[in-house]
């Protein structure tokens, strides 16, 4: 019995459990119905069997209705309450299983269905008692206008009720699906710095290859093993990334195992990345002073992702030239300095390229600022301002 619905009203069976809950709270409202009936001795029919019966029907259909199938609960509290008003027994506690199903079906059913539930329940409630009160007072149409309120009211809290939930499940929502997007960026930035960089040292030196080809056999081989190098190293940063998303996804436990990390991200990484740029065929000249503090291990990635991509653009777009890496602390900041004398003049605006975009999210995402255009003289500049946490 349990399990059985109806899925086209959603009805489900109550569980034992709920009936038997359902039935303690109808023995409460048959008790208070019988103090209410001494109450209004002489003024309104005597209970009987069928009095006892309708607050009964009333009240087990709400309490084990009212949670799973809200709109019937409140289909039958209607027509058991009614039918006793309509009878002429007192009133009494009967009354309340019409305001909780009001209420549930306005907390658990969207507004606009609730809506009208509330104005089919509003008529029901009018017309009963709107007959009742015409033999037994003067102003039975007011009265039973004020009425109604035992049905707006439970409806509009529940609709306040079901608007707060409801706008705090939208901004759970939203915030999930932020951070799924930042973290989908996030992982987008790193493989645009580690694809594109390895592909533009690739292009680079199958340049070179297929230029020296002929004349200069072992050029070209340099060159050759050089993309099968930088090839293998991309390789390797990209099955990385993927294993830390794989890691992160939902049920994953982080691994531990005997799996070695080849991969050096950061300052202490500068000059193998410089070594590869320098096989391309871009001289780059690599000063690093002393910082005299420990960096945080995401203002050390950020460091080697400005190098990287700037290095990258300067590949890419700045033809033949010079590269020149300084990294020096000022105060307490770190600064990264990637300058080449490529085309770039003054006059022109940078390109905000998705390399450039993503570089300025990263380093803003640390607490610092980033400066990039041509420089006065020729060429082009980037400058990455990152803050330290002080001496260790």
């Amino acid at each position: 019995m349990g399990g059985f619905r109806a899925t086209n009203w959603g009805l489900r069976m109550p569980s034992l459990r709920e009936l038997a809950y359902a039935g303690l709270v109808a023995v409460v409202l048959v008790l208070g119905t019988i103090g209410a009936a001494a109450l209004q001795a002489g003024r309104a029919k005597p209970l009987d069997v069928l009095s006892v019966l309708l607050v009964v029907i009333a009240t087990m259909a709400t309490v084990a209705l009212r949670r799973s199938a809200p709109v019937w609960a409140l289909a039958v509290a209607m027509a058991a309450t009614g039918g006793y008003l309509l009878a002429g027994y007192p009133y009494g506690p009967v009354q309340l299983c019409m305001i909780v199903a009001m209420f549930e079906v306005a907390r658990q059913i969207p507004l606009r269905m609730s809506l009208l539930a509330c104005g089919v329940a509003g008529i029901v409630a009018y017309s009963t008692v709107a007959t009742r009160f015409t033999r037994e007072v003067d102003t039975p149409l007011l009265l039973s206008l004020a009425w109604l309120a035992w049905v707006v009211l439970p409806w509009s809290l529940g609709a306040l009720v079901h608007a707060v939930t409801a706008s705090q499940e939208r901004a759970r929502q939203e915030l999930v699906t932020r951070v799924a997007l930042e973290e989908r960026m996030k992982i987008a930035a790193d493989v645009h710095d580690v694809a594109g960089h390895g592909f533009a040292l690739v292009a680079m030196q199958a340049g070179v290859a297929l230029l020296v080809f002929d004349e200069q056999p072992e050029q070209a081989r340099k060159s050759l093993e050089a993309i099968q190098a930088t090839s293998a190293k991309s390789l390797t940063e990209l099955r990385s990334m993927l294993e830390t998303v794989h890691r992160k996804e939902p049920g994953k436990t982080e691994e531990t195992d005997n799996e070695e990390d080849h991969d050096v991200t950061g300052l202490a990484g500068l000059p193998e990345l410089v070594e590869q740029v320098r096989a391309g065929g871009l001289p780059v000249d690599l000063a690093v002073e002393p910082v005299g503090a420990l960096l945080t291990e995401d203002i050390d990635v950020v460091a080697y992702r400005v190098v990287q991509e700037s290095l990258t653009n300067v590949l890419r777009h700045a033809g033949e030239t010079t590269a020149d890496v300084r990294i020096a602390r000022q105060e307490d900041e770190l600064v990264v300095q990637v300058a080449d004398r490529g085309h770039a003049t003054p006059e022109q605006a940078p390109r905000l390229g998705r390399g450039l975009t993503g570089m300025r999210s990263r380093v803003e995402d640390v607490g610092g600022r980033l400066e990039a255009g041509p420089r006065s003289d020729g060429g082009f500049r980037v400058v990455a301002h990152l803050p330290l946490g002080g001496d260790r």
